[in-house]
């Protein structure tokens, strides 16, 4: 079966000229001074604005949540139950669920993914003064965890072939002040992580992996989330399985500078409570926790991970296939460690213009996209952390990262779709590319 597809319309194109003309006077308007305060050249790489929804809305969103089968029995006993609550029974289900499936000895379920990289740095005892090695290409949550804890977040470039740094990128920007290095997996595909251990071990570094965009995925054998000294996940509802909002942390260790870490970690997440004295605080910290219904919706998809990893191969190979002859664009690099089976599935354009052009096309029928992340180093809330003059700077030139973030972009990937589906979306996409080279025809 194939799917034809009429050229952009020129009412479609005058648009979406007028959008691009309107986003150069926006940011400066709505931000004003603070916008001119801005080092050019992060001025200069802000994205252009996200595609309206069609008329009817998105037929193919991005990302859909994963529900088991099982979620709705288990929400309903922990209501019956009324284990809804972070101290109750369903919390300490799930624990015991994400130690099984990744066979480590510590869990600790949390209330998002940022929060669990807040555990995971806390519970290192990395803070002011300290340096914390992070990737380019990955979300702001990254950066935003470092800070709050009162570290510098020390941006790294990353590899074309993989989205993530290597070991050898981390290591030229090691300093005296560095205490930890976090890798992203970005995307799905995973970072070379032995050898970013191994650099670890060397210099006596905690190595963090956030695998957000990498639960279940597969590094040499291993799943992510085993090799580093702690690992941070999200279950956001766009992640491989999710709570809707929630998070949890893992660790290969079950104690930790002499602590045991399941308490360490119980205590950090609830403001610093310890089982002995009920209202006596000995540190300070923040509320981490998650509820029991989040718990009990998410503990069945547990054991569905392989499931999913599985039929996220069957989308990226679906993909490869409907996409092959497609001109002007590179499909996203197969990983270099495991089964190609991406979070998400990628593709990069030319230049950021005609990335805007072909993602505008899509969501003209009805198909979300979405933008590679903005780098960090370039993103404008990060700066004046990273500014250390009293003059705006130009941030440092990381072409990697900045090729990417301005010309990629993901499609819809999630367990819903089917064959039919992605054959759908890649003649869209095609369409879109080929689109200045026909005639604007009468749909």
């Amino acid at each position: 079966q194939s799917f034809l597809f009429c050229p952009v319309s020129q009412r479609q194109r005058r648009s979406h000229v007028a959008m691009v003309d309107m986003h150069k006077q926006i940011l400066p308007d709505r931000l004003g001074k603070q916008f001119q305060q801005l080092p050019k050249r992060v001025r200069e790489s802000l994205p252009l604005p996200e595609p309206p929804q069609s008329s009817d809305g998105w037929h193919y969103p991005v990302a859909q949540p994963y529900i088991s089968p099982r979620a709705s029995k288990s929400v309903t006993k922990a209501i019956d139950d009324g284990f809804i609550s972070s101290a109750t029974q369903p919390v300490r289900d799930l624990q015991r669920a994400l130690k099984r499936q990744f066979q480590v000895p510590t869990a600790k379920a949390c209330s998002n993914g940022y929060s669990a990289l807040v555990l995971c740095l806390k519970v290192a005892e990395i803070g002011p003064g300290d340096e914390v090695l992070v990737p380019a290409l990955t979300m702001v949550a990254v950066a935003n965890a470092v800070m709050a804890i009162g570290a510098k977040p020390v941006i790294v470039d990353v590899c074309l072939d993989s989205y993530n740094p290597s070991a050898e990128q981390f290591q030229s920007a090691i300093t005296t002040r560095t205490r930890a290095v976090i890798v992203t997996h970005t995307y799905g595909l995973p970072a070379d992580v032995g050898s970013v251990r191994k650099l670890c071990d060397e210099h006596d570094l905690v190595l963090v992996e956030d695998i957000a965009e990498s639960i279940g995925t597969v590094y040499k054998g291993q799943i992510t989330g085993q090799l580093g000294d702690f690992a941070a996940a999200s279950l956001y509802a766009n992640k491989l399985i999710t709570s809707g909002d929630g998070g949890f942390v893992l660790s290969k260790h079950s104690e930790w500078k002499g602590m045991v870490l399941q308490e360490r970690l119980d205590s950090l997440a609830n403001h610093g409570f310890v089982p002995t004295f009920h209202f006596m605080h000995f540190e300070q910290s923040g509320n981490y926790k998650m509820a029991g219904l989040a718990a009990a919706f998410v503990t069945p998809a547990v054991q569905d991970i392989p499931k999913l990893i599985e039929n996220r191969a069957q989308l990226a190979a679906w993909y490869r296939r409907y996409l092959s002859d497609v001109p002007r664009i590179k499909l996203m690099p197969t990983s270099l460690y495991g089964s190609d089976a991406p979070w998400v599935f990628c593709v990069e354009t030319e230049t950021r213009e005609k990335r805007h052009e072909i993602r505008w096309a899509m969501a003209e029928v009805g198909i979300e996209t979405r933008d590679f992340f903005l780098p960090l180093h370039l993103q404008p809330a990060l700066q004046p952390a990273l500014q250390s003059e009293e003059e705006p700077v130009d941030p440092p030139i990381l072409p990697n990262a900045e090729r990417l973030g301005d010309t990629g972009f993901y499609l819809p990937t999630h367990y819903s779709l089917k064959e039919t589906d992605v054959l759908f979306i890649s003649d869209a996409l095609r369409s879109a590319v080929k689109a200045k080279e026909r005639k604007v025809g009468v749909c």
